[in-house]
């Protein structure tokens, strides 16, 4: 029955989310398609801005670990795949994770290791975008006023309160639950049963223990997502839009922040949308910007993914 709620609540929060995005897309449509259209031309800007956050994630990754073998350029390119996977592919944003950890095993990293460093570096990625959505919100205080910025409060402490109880869940038991569920799919699909880790807890809370590393990490993290309001601000150059860099921060904060809120659903699809366009109109900046913006963004997406997918199918991690 909880169950069934639960597919019904997230089903009707993709439906509102579509009906609105469609509305206003609709509404704001020559706009929306000539801006975006007209920024296409950074497309090569924003993949290399782009590959540099995804390379920064990959040494956090990596510095989870103490050993020095496998090398950096695996990291990078299972980020990049994990990426594709997903942006692209319809698994809810978890089975680039499961891939990832696969290719990992496949390196020689035992596989409780493996999956549990995912799980980690995920945490810590979800941690950094807390901190990051914090920025944010301050500047958005700075830059537009305090009427503007008290309607974000809210969703700032919610924010604020999920990510504290995501942590705490995978520091006191989720991660057993996980080895449950892992050991099902293992079950269901024969072929993934290699993918059954047992230990996953325990591998964990080894790499929780290395504060040192996890400070290191989250740091990095943090970096690459202020690497995306350079992509922010670049775009919204191409549009034509006159946004300073403090606004760009605001608008990626804010837009990201409602993408990784609508990680149930694959791409985010229509919510990341309406997070662009709802965090531009907090500046007073058009919403057909922030629309167009999350268009833009969605190309090099795509690009991105292709890659990223490309890569995990010759690498064998669907196979």
């Amino acid at each position: 029955m909880m169950k069934r709620g639960l597919l019904i609540a997230l089903a009707a929060l993709v439906v509102a989310g579509v009906v609105w995005a469609s509305v206003s897309t609709w509404t704001n449509i020559v706009a929306v398609g000539q801006g975006t259209l007209q920024a296409l031309w950074i497309l090569p800007a924003l993949i290399a801005i782009h590959l540099i956050q995804l390379f920064l994630s990959s040494i956090a990754w990596r510095g989870l670990f103490t050993t020095n073998e496998p090398g950096i350029g695996l990291y990078f390119r299972l980020r990049v795949i994990r990426e594709g996977i997903d942006s692209l592919l319809p698994v809810a944003q978890v089975g680039g994770e499961v891939v990832g950890a696969r290719m990992l095993m496949k390196r020689g990293i035992p596989g409780a290791q493996a999956g549990a460093s995912v799980i980690v570096d995920v945490s810590l990625e979800v941690l950094s975008q807390a901190a990051f959505l914090l920025t944010g919100i301050a500047m958005l205080a700075i830059v537009a006023g305090g009427d503007r910025s008290t309607a974000w409060l809210g969703a700032l402490a919610v924010a604020i309160v999920a990510v504290g109880a995501f942590l705490l869940a995978l520091r006191f038991g989720l991660l057993r639950l996980l080895e449950l569920l892992v050991e099902r799919i293992g079950e269901q699909f024969p072929d993934l049963a290699n993918l059954s880790l047992t230990g996953l807890h325990a591998a964990a809370a080894a790499f929780y223990r290395q504060g040192g590393a996890l400070s290191r990490a989250t740091l990095l993290h943090f970096f690459a997502w202020l690497f995306g309001v350079l992509e922010t601000w670049f775009i919204f150059y191409a549009l034509g839009v006159p946004a300073s860099l403090s606004e760009a921060l605001v608008v990626e904060s804010l837009g990201m922040a409602a993408r990784t809120a609508g990680f149930a659903i694959p791409g985010a699809l229509a919510i990341q949308e309406g997070g662009f366009a709802l965090a531009a109109l907090s500046l007073g900046l058009p919403e057909s910007a922030g629309l167009s913006l999350s268009l833009v963004k969605r190309a090099r997406e795509i690009l991105v993914g292709i890659a990223g997918v490309t890569l995990g199918w010759l690498g064998g991690g669907f196979r």
